[in-house]
């Protein structure tokens, strides 16, 4: 399932490398982008959150320079628990 996530595109960053305490075995930092992103609460008050979202190391150069403007970006998403989905209006 897709997904499209739109907010101001605050940075780009790329996470430090990860090393595997058992094995030693050390995995490349992913690319983020950080989104501030708009939620509308229940009784219409908007909250601002920040979202780390994780893209392919090729796709990072097309983001550069849209920091500071609204950008929409196509998701995947994951979760440890159950994802519950509602239509706004």
């Amino acid at each position: 399932m897709k997904i499209i996530i739109e907010g101001m595109l605050i940075s780009t960053y790329v996470k430090p490398d990860f090393k595997d305490k058992d094995s030693g075995e050390v995995t490349k930092g992913k690319p983020v982008l950080q989104l501030l992103v708009d939620t509308e609460l229940s009784n219409g008050s908007i909250k601002q959150e920040m979202q780390d979202i994780s893209i392919p190391i090729e796709k990072l150069s097309q983001y550069k320079d849209q920091v500071g403007k609204k950008v929409q970006v196509k998701c995947n998403f994951m979760s440890k628990s159950n994802v519950s989905f509602f239509v706004t209006n």
